[in-house]
């Protein structure tokens, strides 16, 4: 049986992330996958299901499992904001200095 080489994430990655279209591309996902964690959350600590979160939105039970997954191209902050007051919460959004070592950086609270 062949020894299989495990690489270093961390390494990989930041390899990757020199090359300007991957990083653009890799923030963009982060924060679609930190941002649609963060709404499936405040909605499961209201105890709504997809569908209710969605009759409180006058959406489809479908549209509201595209943000959820990151899946929805289009969420607009008009669209983001009717999310969080349906869920009672607000919306702050920041803007913060980077270190040159860290290049991003998203906070969803």
């Amino acid at each position: 049986m062949a020894k299989i080489k495990l690489e270093n994430t961390d390494i990989y990655l930041n390899e990757l992330l020199k090359d300007e279209k991957f990083r653009r591309l890799y923030e963009i996902e982060c924060a679609k996958v930190a941002l649609a964690q963060k709404i499936a959350e405040l909605r499961e600590d209201e105890n709504l299901t997809q569908a209710e979160l969605a009759k409180r939105l006058g959406v489809s039970q479908q549209f509201v499992s595209q943000i959820e997954t990151g899946d929805e191209k289009n969420l607009t902050l008009e669209t983001l904001i009717k999310i969080a007051r349906s869920l009672g919460k607000g919306i702050t959004i920041s803007f913060t200095k980077l270190s040159k070592q860290h290049q991003f950086s998203l906070k969803v609270t």
